[in-house]
């Protein structure tokens, strides 16, 4: 057997012996096999690997094999014939980017597992796998089954998707044991006729009436109806249901004895307690059982008089635990089975018809740039349900590397920030002006929601009144300010609500909130920032008293008005530090002659007390600050106190104060921004 690691495109193997092989964690984008000379591998696993692409066909390497692996890469287009492997028992394609069903043939194909990728229609009448037994089409985005037919298949699994419907009525599986609809949209039932149903699952759907009249399935020995919207218990036939769900038995010894019925989790609240004793006898007589728990059930006097039999009563044998639920933006793994004598293996999963045994365990994951909330781990319990909370992946906030910046200078002491070094940065771009342009910053703190100025986003100075949302879009991602160099990174989005603080009153609590209509796309380039989580943490941070090192220091980032008095053609970042409010208020005063009231508790400042230039010469001052167009973007602060220095938006861009007819390219030391506070 061999193992491969960490490349970036596979080697052209060649060996006479090399029966098994294992590869992870590539960053292959293609899969073919032109070149190969492997005439006995039988055994193929290649995930991990960022494949996009496989297109196999004939050739002599692969006569032999039986299974074949590429899970967890992000395939879209799949594309072999029956003559590429005419040996292959077993193809795993799960965890992949697949959006339709490949055209699968084969004469030999047994397993087929294609579960956790997004596809939406299947077009069964394409396949020739006459051999199939088992598939996997769990956690896809399908809403129909259309009609079925092949002659070997025993187990079907499609748990995780939006089904509506199924047209089982035209379905051709005469040897069909098990089918698992679990957790789709499902609010009735087809009538089922097969001859070897032995399992069906519909726990999680929305079904709200079952009619058993026209169902022939003689062998069917447990029915899952849990977690649905029942209302009372379905009426068995005994006509219908043969051997499966008798409403009364007529032998001691009747088929109610081996059934099992799941009914738990419903809205059942009355029972007809007569009809009920006489099931439970039956079953009293075998070990299959009937669950009802978990359900408003009212109790009567028929009710009450069972307890009174307690050998109708029997409990409830632990069967195992169906398909963990999905997790949205993750993605997860069953550990490796520890029992494999009492259960079939699929890969690396270990299921006993079509359940996961007790003790299974389930390890979550997220996607790149999310983060885990809840369990990583779960365990099948005794009960059969996994245990914990369903886990959830949230987006990461305020994670980047260090910032870096060009050479180039702009805003007195800025620099062009480099491109995607500030992901949360909004562009607020107005698109009802004459003048298309971004007028101010923003930054984006959940997959819907901005943080900008209230000044941004109100109808003028001297108004509260909020102009309407369709004058604006939200660019992110962005780092251009001419739209036609934007890259197909950029996401542009409409806002659907706007929401200014309500003490807002020009100068005074200077904040306000864009809601977008679609979520954005967290990737690289786009990503959230963090909240300030610790209100002491804030006031130290912003009082601007002197540390160790000097006062605290943070960026701002924005398209707003440079030395040269225009907006900026590019994102700039500035490190200012903070300034005592004592201090920013005498300074303004003294430069301005203004009294700035604006400095508040719910504000601070922000700038420096001298040029950062070394030369004399004057042309050559250069002053770091903010200026008009800065609006609304983040003042952001890298926090020791979060794991892996996190960073958090402390502040908005607000204002500041001017003396008259001057403009950027002449303030001068003193002249300090004013923020709003967030957390306030």
């Amino acid at each position: 057997m061999g193992s491969i690691y960490g490349i970036a495109s596979l080697p052209a193997f060649k060996s006479d012996s090399l029966e098994e092989l294992h590869g992870a964690f590539h960053s292959i984008r293609e899969l073919t096999f032109d070149t190969w000379a492997t005439p006995k591998l039988r055994i193929f696993k290649l995930y991990y690997c960022k494949i996009e692409a496989v297109r196999i066909y004939k050739s002599n390497s692969l006569e032999e094999i039986e299974e074949l692996r590429l899970s967890n890469n992000i395939i879209w287009n799949m594309e072999f014939d029956r003559r590429a492997f005419p040996k292959l028992r077993k193809l795993w394609l799960d965890q992949n980017a697949l959006t339709s069903d490949p055209a699968f043939k084969s004469d030999t194909l047994e397993e087929l597992y294609l579960y956790n990728n997004r596809i939406t229609n299947l077009e069964f009448d394409r396949w020739e796998i006459s051999k199939l037994r088992i598939l996997w089409l769990q956690n896809n985005q399908l809403t129909s089954l259309p009609a079925f037919k092949c002659d070997g298949l025993e187990e079907l699994y499609f748990d995780g998707n939006d089904i509506t419907r199924v047209e089982f009525e035209r379905w051709e599986t005469p040897n069909l044991r098990i089918l698992s609809l679990k957790s789709n949209a499902l609010t009735s039932l087809p009538a089922f006729k097969s001859d070897s149903l032995e399992n069906l699952n519909f726990d999680g759907n929305k079904i709200t009436n079952v009619e058993f009249g026209k169902w022939a399935t003689p062998k069917l020995k447990k029915l899952e109806l849990q977690n649905n919207m029942l209302t009372s218990i379905p009426a068995f036939n005994s006509d219908s249901l043969s051997e499966g769900f008798p409403f009364k038995s007529k032998e001691s010894n009747g088929p109610w004895a081996h059934t099992i019925v799941d009914l738990k989790k419903n809205r059942i609240a009355k029972i007809d307690g007569r009809s009920l004793h006489g099931i439970l006898k039956d079953l009293s007589h075998g070990d299959g059982f009937l669950r009802l728990d978990d359900n408003p059930i009212l109790c009567d006097c028929v009710l009450s008089g069972l307890t009174f039999s307690p050998e109708s009563f029997k409990k409830a044998g632990e069967t195992g635990c169906g398909l963990p639920p999905r997790i949205k933006y993750g993605r997860f793994h069953v550990l490796p089975c520890s029992n494999d004598e009492q259960s079939s293996k699929n890969g690396t999963e270990c299921i006993k018809d079509g359940r996961y045994l007790i003790g299974s365990k389930v390890n979550y994951k997220c996607r790149k740039f999310y983060t885990l909330r809840g369990p990583r781990i779960r365990t099948c319990g005794e009960n059969g349900e996994w245990t914990g909370p369903d886990p959830l992946c949230e987006p990461e906030c305020g994670r980047i590397k260090n910032p870096v910046a060009s050479a180039q200078r702009l805003v007195r002491g800025g620099k062009v920030a480099a491109r995607g070094a500030w992901p949360w940065q909004a562009g607020i771009y107005d698109d009802h002006s004459e003048v298309k342009d971004i007028i101010c910053g923003g930054v984006l703190i959940g997959r819907q929601w901005v943080l900008t100025a209230a000044h941004c986003v109100v109808e003028g100075e001297d108004t509260i009144a909020v102009r309407d949302v369709n004058d604006f879009l939200v660019y992110l991602g962005k780092h251009h300010r001419n739209t036609s160099l934007d890259d197909e990174f950029v996401q542009k989005l409409k806002v659907t609500q706007i929401i200014v603080h309500d003490q807002y009153t020009g100068f005074e609590s200077d904040i306000a909130l864009m809601k977008l209509h679609d979520s954005a796309n967290i990737t690289k380039w786009v990503q959230l920032i963090c909240l300030p989580f610790d209100d002491e943490l804030s006031d130290q941070i912003l009082d601007g008293v002197q540390v160790k090192g000097g006062p605290h220091r943070g960026y701002v980032t924005g398209w707003g008005i440079d030395a040269s008095n225009r907006g900026t053609d590019v994102l700039t970042q500035v490190q200012l530090a903070v300034i005592t409010k004592e201090e920013c208020r005498n300074k303004i005063s003294e430069i301005t002659a203004a009294h700035p009231d604006s400095i508040s508790r719910n504000t601070f400042c922000a700038g420096e007390q001298n040029y950062s230039s070394s030369f004399v010469e004057e042309q050559a001052k250069e002053y770091r600050t903010v200026c008009k167009g800065d609006s609304g973007s983040p003042m952001v602060f890298a926090s020791l106190s979060l794991l892996k220095s996190q960073w958090v938006v402390e502040g908005i861009v607000s204002h500041i104060y001017e003396r008259p007819g001057q403009n950027c390219s002449n303030y001068e030391p003193g002249q300090y921004g004013v923020f709003t506070r967030v957390n306030k």
